[in-house]
Order: C-alpha cells, then structure tokens, then sequence
C-alpha cells in the first residue's frame, strides 16, 4: 500500500447499498479490491476478517481493507440491515476503475471480464499517511452517523453534480466523526506492562488467572493494573480472557469434530454448561447451533 499525505487524499466513492437480507445464509468468501465501510443500521451480523470474528450489533461500524479475505455470516431472526460505502482514498486511473455491480455483485459481466479482472488485481492501493482507522469500531454516535450514512446513500442515487457534492460532503462527514472517535485513542501508548500482560493473556487463557495474580506477576496495584488494562483493551481482564476463550471454541467448532464438553475444557471453561451459557450470549446460538449454521 502507498502512504498519501492528509492534504491529498480525495475519496472516490464507487458503491452505497442499503442493504437488508430476509434470509439466513453464510456468504461465500471474497477479497475487495477497494475499501469498504460497513455500517450496522439494526440487527447484528458475524464479519469474518481475515483470521478473526467480529460480532457486530446496530450502531457499529466496521471497515475493510483491500486484499484481506473476509465474509459474513446472517440469520434471518438477527434483523440484519446495512449500509456499505465501497470507495478508494485517491480516484483511480481509467484502467483501474470498476464497477461493484461486475467485480461484487456479478450482475452485469463484460466480454472482457477475465482480462479486467486480472488488470484489477494489480491496481495500486494508497492509504492516509497522517491516520489510520481501527477496523471494528463500536459505541460510535448512533444519531450522528445513522443520518450521515442514510445522506451517503440518498445522494448516490443521485447522479447529477449537486448529489455527488452532497454525497461527499456527507463521506467527510463520516470520516471525521470517526477520527475524532478512534484515532486519538489508537495513537495513545499503552504501557508496556499490559502489552506483556496481554500477550501473557493470549499464551495461557486456559488457566484460571486473577487481576491480583497479574498486578503482582507485573508489580503493580490490582487496581491501577485493572485501569490500565480496561484503558487499553477497551474491557475487564475478565471479558477479554472469556473473548479470547470464545475464538479458541469458535475454530475449534468449525475446524474439528471434537465433542462440545472436550471444547469446553480444552479452552478453559469450568463445564461444558457455563461454556453454552457464555457461547449464547455472545454468539445467540449455543455452540452446536453455530457449528451447524456455519458448516451448511
């Protein structure tokens, strides 16, 4: 990817949906050639992105990247909906521009497709040097950023000058509400004592460890340790051995065919009951549930 100073980036926006699927379906695995946001409008939907899982509920924003293979997994009763903005941080020469309707949606495919395809393939991708946003982003003004993605959307269909001057204004819009939400915070050091607490965490989430147990182990209070971590993590010690603990399950799940109570003591839990009863209220499915949704 290539750095672009903040003065020159200039968003070409190539596709605005709204989109709201009244079925359940895992959507077959796919690379963008562009840039994607991704906006919960109602419901929760899975994103699979690259070697994680996000579970994302109304009011998240989500972006991806070029190149990353992602998909996502809907159930009807999830009352999915979204907005997705596809665009490039700099328009594109002539011979790398495209359509979402031909490359995404394959509903409209040229005599040349395969040709173009592989001229796609090779377009050179450029990025803001002066930020960088987070790919999950929660808890962002919901009043806010629901009528500016709502802005996006209307203006796209609209093909004359004044839409698409509204259409990126409103992109703007977007972006800057999202900096002044993200971007700070991942610029903010975090103590190395929880960078090494966290990779710590990562190595042995099976075992039952304690905020006192890692205050100590890295010589400070339990209750300045619990601040710098919650700061750091965005959650407890606790949600985020239970997360950690969540995606060792989920590959197991889907990756083997070991027994729901072998999952569970291999990735920590006390019994194979609680393990069910924190899988569901995360994921709303028990394991067995996601295992089948996922591999049909």
């Amino acid at each position: 990817m290539q750095k672009l100073p903040l003065k020159n980036p200039e968003p070409y926006i190539r596709f605005v949906n709204n989109y709201r699927p009244n079925y359940s379906y895992v959507e077959q695995k796919r690379v963008l050639y562009d840039h994607e946001m991704m906006y919960v409008m109602n419901g929760s939907v899975e994103m699979h992105y690259g070697e994680k899982i996000y579970p994302l509920k109304k009011g998240d924003v989500f972006y991806l990247e070029p190149g990353v293979e992602n998909y996502i997994v809907v159930k009807e009763e999830w009352h999915f909906r979204t907005h997705c903005i596809h665009f490039d941080w700099l328009a594109p020469l002539p011979e790398y521009d495209f359509t979402a309707e031909e490359f995404y949606m394959h509903s409209v495919l040229s005599s040349d497709y395969h040709k173009r395809l592989e001229k796609i393939k090779e377009r050179p991708i450029y990025v803001p040097q002066d930020f960088s946003l987070p790919n999950f982003m929660g808890n962002v003004p919901y009043e806010r950023l629901s009528a500016l993605f709502a802005k996006c959307c209307h203006a796209f269909c609209g093909k004359d000058a004044v839409s698409q001057i509204k259409l990126k204004s409103a992109f703007w819009a977007i972006l800057s509400e999202l900096t002044d939400c993200f971007c700070a915070k991942t610029a903010s050091p975090i103590h190395p004592k929880i960078l090494y607490a966290m990779e710590y965490l990562r190595a042995n989430y099976t075992q039952s460890i304690s905020v006192p147990q890692l205050a100590e182990k890295y010589c400070l209070s339990p209750k300045y340790f619990g601040a710098l971590f919650k700061d750091a993590a965005d959650v407890s010690v606790s949600e985020y051995v239970l997360r950690l603990r969540l995606f060792a399950a989920k590959e197991m799940l889907l990756g083997t065919d070991m027994k729901i109570e072998e999952i569970a003591e291999r990735t920590g839990f006390q019994n194979p009951f609680y393990f069910s009863k924190c899988f569901r209220q995360q994921e709303k499915l028990s394991p067995s549930e996601y295992r089948s949704l996922l591999r049909s």
